[in-house]
């Protein structure tokens, strides 16, 4: 739908948020996270991005930055935000470092970014409350 209509985010930032806090409770949740992961990879297919890029991703953000991100930020929502944010940005920086090595045209980095920033951030602080 977003490739017709560019208005309209994938929500690729909302499935990203939602992994990072379900994540710790895999057994719970094996097929919700399955298919959250399938969708992220279908992202990467349809929208001409290298496979599993939101995979590797994930890995490297919950490896690395996520508890050292949820103590030095207080507010929760704010939390959410910065969980979309790297979801958007740090997709994109990884396709761009990826072209890089891969000798190939750098992916467009255009406005619409922010404004899926935006609403998937406003999404999550509906739909999401992140535990400490």
């Amino acid at each position: 739908m977003s490739s017709l209509y560019p208005l309209i985010p994938s929500f690729a930032g909302v499935i990203f948020c939602y992994l990072l806090i379900h994540f710790n409770r895999r057994e719970e949740n094996a097929l919700s996270l399955f298919l959250s992961f399938l969708y992220l990879c279908l992202y990467d297919l349809t929208k001409g991005f290298y496979f599993f890029s939101y995979i590797l991703v994930f890995a490297i953000f919950y490896k690395f930055a996520i508890y050292k991100i949820q103590n030095v930020i207080t507010c929760n929502n704010c939390i959410l935000a910065v969980y979309v944010t790297i979801a958007y940005l740090g997709h994109f920086l990884l396709n761009a470092f990826f072209a890089y090595l891969d000798n190939e045209s750098f992916p467009y980095f255009s406005n619409y970014y922010f404004y899926y920033i935006a609403i998937d951030s406003l999404v999550s602080f509906m739909l999401f409350k992140v535990t400490r």
